[in-house]
């Protein structure tokens, strides 16, 4: 059984929380014309709800926030801009969570300045602590979420947070490779692939 701090979503999970925010959509009478997904994690959300909804214009903005010298709070910084014409038109934000509510609340701010008629916001998954609640979501939960298309940098960071250094090849990984694939409830050859890559790299 895996450790239930973490909440590994797969790509069936994904498939069927799209579907439910695309339904959801549907049945509100919203006429999305933009979807915009939020870097990183938002935008293979958002390429399926565009998808689903039969949404043809979509973009990407990517935010990350900092903190400065001297500086108490992080600031968001738009490291890749909006360059999709949102003017006049309705748009979907999407992230794939809303962690503390930043991110989907500085894109609602970006998007707002770039002239769209209206906006409207999802994620898959809403944390109990969000500042900002989407007007569209999934489910609601307090664990981490591990994502598929976020596998490799989720098990580096926790052998980096448990043996403080990556393995070498030469190693033997099996135990390893156990611990992480009880910890997340992932299929033991897809942790010893994901291994593989990730010290093939690491050389």
């Amino acid at each position: 059984m895996n450790d239930t701090r973490f909440l590994t979503v797969t790509w069936d999970d994904i498939q069927q929380a799209l579907f439910h925010i695309a339904e959801q959509i549907n049945h509100s009478g919203v006429n999305v014309q933009v979807v915009v997904g939020v870097l990183r994690g938002g935008w293979i959300p958002a390429r399926i709800i565009s998808d689903l909804l039969g949404v043809s214009e979509v973009g990407a903005i990517e935010i990350k926030f900092y903190k400065g010298i001297g500086e108490r709070g992080e600031r968001p910084v738009i490291t890749q801009p909006l360059i999709t014409d949102v003017r006049g038109k309705e748009v979907l934000i999407i992230d794939d969570v809303a962690d503390t509510g930043k991110s989907i609340q500085t894109a609602t701010t970006v998007v707002g300045l770039h002239g769209a008629k209206t906006i409207r916001t999802a994620t898959l998954y809403i944390k109990p602590w969000s500042t900002i609640k989407p007007d569209f979501y999934y489910a609601e939960t307090d664990r981490w979420i591990v994502f598929p298309w976020e596998l490799r940098e989720i098990i580096e960071e926790y052998i980096k947070a448990t043996y403080k250094v990556l393995p070498r090849v030469t190693d033997d990984l099996s135990r390893i490779t156990d611990d992480i694939a009880v910890r997340f409830g992932l299929p033991r050859e897809t942790v010893t692939r994901i291994l593989k890559l990730l010290l093939s790299s690491s050389k």
